[in-house]
């Protein structure tokens, strides 16, 4: 018996272990391309650009790993069913829910992970990806200047290079602040240098002169100086980071909203579904698992079949996936629809065992 329940986990785990990686590593790739542009405009190393990207992992291997394990577990239970080793183990006294059982353990483990990454990785990862971002936006120490092009790091800062020399210094160098829009100021410089300090984001400009107008005299004042530091920390965006989203939040965080925040007042629904999303979607796993076995030795043995109950398996997944969305959008409407989140993968759950049960201890209909 152990070792039938091991190797129907083995034939289940290593397929499990493939489509995780394969589903993660594409939906990781689509999700990388978003990162491209910050990546070039900050002019930020591999390591930030890799940093950036790993932080959604947790987030989409909450999403990749129930329906990973359905497609390992309709893989193995149809290769066994193919190989004639599912008749071979029910006519040794296996029963359908017996060939099952060795899933379940595997589901127990999905679940135990889920939970792990849904209540603690996943807003962890969401808000210091968030904490990372507005901090590397408002880097103009960090930020890329493309020779022979006006830069726009910020609204109120236009800044032209017409070259770098190999050390990486800027050459021929232009720059517009608007920030007070009635005296607009424009520096040159021969050369220049942006450099972090402990003060701030600096350009450090040498051989140039600053040009300002009086609107008032309509006047131009030009300073020549020989090294001048221009200040960029006053550029740089201030305003806070703004309201957390529900995926930033930690389970407690959810459950008690603070109610003196008029946000969290507005969004309190959609917090309050969150935090129940969290606890149920880990049951996804059991179910979906139990979906593809049922879809391949539930019911009436065909040997012809095993096309059509793959697609009925599929199918039967897919409305699960959508029922989920629906139920999660229906109780953010009104949270008295809560129940339903739980009694969807707990339905189908019930449904999947019925239809691995045997045929003998199935209640049938007397006859009129």
């Amino acid at each position: 018996m152990r070792g039938v329940t091991l190797y129907i986990m083995r034939q289940i785990a290593w397929p499990l272990v493939f489509a995780t990686l394969t589903l993660t590593g594409v939906i990781w790739l689509t999700q990388a391309l978003r990162f491209i542009d910050r990546i070039v405009n900050n002019n930020l190393a591999f390591l930030d650009f890799l940093y950036l990207t790993m932080l959604v992992l947790p987030s989409i291997t909450a999403i990749i790993l129930p329906i990973a394990a359905f497609c390992a577990t309709l893989y193995a239970f149809h290769r066994m069913a193919g190989d004639s080793e599912v008749v071979v183990l029910s006519s040794t006294g296996f029963s359908r829910l017996a060939l099952a059982r060795p899933a379940l353990y595997i589901s127990i483990a999905i679940i135990a992970i889920m939970y792990a990454i849904t209540l603690y990785l996943m807003p962890l990862g969401s808000r210091t990806l968030r904490a990372t971002q507005y901090e590397f936006r408002n880097d103009l120490a960090g930020m890329a200047l493309l020779e022979g092009v006006f830069n726009t790091p910020t609204d109120k800062l236009t800044v032209y290079i017409r070259e770098r020399d190999v050390n990486g210094d800027m050459l021929g160098v232009l720059v517009h602040d608007v920030r007070d829009g009635t005296q607009p100021i424009t520096m040159m410089a021969e050369k220049a240098t942006l450099l972090r300090t402990p003060q701030g984001p600096r350009l450090y400009m040498v051989n140039g002169n600053r040009q300002q107008i009086d609107p008032e005299r309509k006047s131009l004042s030009l300073l020549y100086f020989d090294n001048y530091s221009l200040d960029l920390n006053s550029y740089s965006k201030q305003e806070g980071q703004g309201w957390r989203e529900p995926s930033e939040r930690y389970l407690h965080e959810l459950f008690r909203p603070n109610m003196q925040d008029a946000d969290d007042v507005n969004n309190y629904n959609k917090l309050i579904v969150e935090g129940h999303r969290r606890l149920v979607s880990p049951l996804y796993a059991p179910a979906l698992i139990l979906i593809a076995i049922a879809g391949v030795i539930g019911g009436e043995f065909n040997r012809r079949g095993q096309g059509q109950r793959l697609i009925a398996a599929g199918a039967v997944a897919i409305a699960l996936q959508i029922l989920s969305l629906g139920v999660s959008h229906l109780a953010t409407k009104s949270i008295i629809l809560i129940p339903l989140l739980y009694i969807t993968p707990v339905a189908f759950m019930a449904a999947a065992v019925f239809m691995l049960r045997e045929p003998g201890m199935r209640p049938r209909l007397r006859e009129a």
